[in-house]
């Protein structure tokens, strides 16, 4: 098989500029050691970690904010294994 790319690495540089590779015509190949795409900003990093710190927002309103505005909730819990 021929390939015009072989890209090195799945992460966020690498999944893009396959994408771009295939969208210009080319015949394109990625290298990927994990078992998915997306690298560690996708998968564990950035992103994962700006979902828990919303999260963790919304515990602080549920917990707090709120009832200084009337609402009171009671039994606020966190499920982590949701969460994560």
């Amino acid at each position: 098989m021929t390939h015009d790319l072989v890209v090195i690495g799945g992460g966020p540089g690498g999944y893009v500029a396959a994408i771009r590779a295939a969208q210009l015509g080319m015949k394109v190949a990625i290298v990927e050691k994990e078992d998915r795409f997306g690298g560690t900003c996708l998968r564990v990093g950035c992103i994962p970690s700006k979902a828990l710190l919303e999260s963790s927002h919304k515990y602080e309103l549920a917990c707090g904010e709120l009832a200084q505005h009337g609402v009171v909730i009671g039994g606020v819990s966190l499920d982590l294994d949701t969460m994560m």
